[in-house]
């Protein structure tokens, strides 16, 4: 066995950094977004077109503290924004995930499927959308309907904190 040489062992390394640190990577959520200079954003309450409850508020507030959580722009009223994040909650469902016996179902999946899309507010044009965004989370279903109602409202908090986090990202990586 031989030994590698000290001094080829420099030239290799600077090499493999040289090629890998500029493949155009970058971290998601970074960037300028689809209009560079955008400093004013407003997110109004999401439309609501299903019966569960709040399901607009919950997620529009995810997404206000997503962007005021990762800085960069200023989350204002629609009068005083640049651009306006409107969007739809446009399908929820459920479906059984597990059963503790034939009639019994202990663990539900909950779908939340929204359009939202980022307009700007001078010229109505839009600047970024996804019109059929899914996310869904696993909760477990209670004998007490309380339980069962906070364990879905905790499944749906969830979820919009996701559906949040990719508009956020994916909105200023321009994708």
């Amino acid at each position: 066995m031989g030994m590698i040489c000290s001094r080829c062992i420099f030239p290799v390394l600077a090499f493999v950094l040289l090629i890998t640190g500029a493949c155009g990577y970058r971290f998601s959520g970074e960037g300028a977004g689809p209009r560079p200079g955008l400093q004013r954003i407003a997110i109004p309450v999401f439309e609501n077109s299903t019966s569960e409850p709040d399901a607009g508020s919950i997620l529009a507030g995810a997404i206000r503290r997503q962007f005021l959580r990762k800085g960069g722009m200023q989350v204002v009223p629609v009068a005083e924004a640049e651009a306006v994040f409107r969007g739809k909650i446009t399908n929820v469902y459920t479906t059984a995930v597990a059963h503790l016996t034939f009639q019994s179902t202990i663990e539900t999946r909950l779908y939340v499927t929204i359009s939202v899309r980022c307009e700007d507010a001078g010229k109505g044009t839009v600047l970024w959308q996804d019109t059929s965004m899914t996310y869904y989370q696993v909760y477990l279903q209670d004998p007490d309907p309380l339980v069962s109602f906070t364990n879905r409202r905790q499944a749906l908090e969830f979820i919009a904190g996701e559906m949040a986090t990719r508009i956020h990202d994916r909105f200023l990586s321009n994708f």
